[in-house]
Order: structure tokens, then sequence, then C-alpha cells
């Protein structure tokens, strides 16, 4: 009786920044490639966090 289910969607993960070639600084936001150890704009290191 009334055993309704809602439709169950796949939760979505966001894919990490190195799949497309590039990644996020953490402090300044700019997309840098894949290639940067650093940040082009700022000059943080890749995986820095901003703690």
């Amino acid at each position: 009786m009334g055993d309704k289910k809602s439709p169950t969607r796949p939760k979505r993960q966001p894919k990490p920044s190195s799949d497309d070639g590039y990644w996020d600084c953490s402090v300044c936001t700019f997309r840098n490639t894949a290639e940067a150890f650093k940040c082009m704009m700022c000059d943080v290191r890749k995986g820095t966090s901003t703690r």
C-alpha cells in the first residue's frame, strides 16, 4: 500500500581537477595547468591548505 520510493540518483562526485588537466589554487582560485607545481598567480604550492 502506498510504498512510494523516490527515484534514487547516484550522487555526483566532483571530478578531481587533475582529470581535466587543471588544478584550482586553494588561495587565489586561479586555474593552473596540471604541470604547474605552484600557482602561476600567487606562487602557492599545489595542494597547499588555506588553514
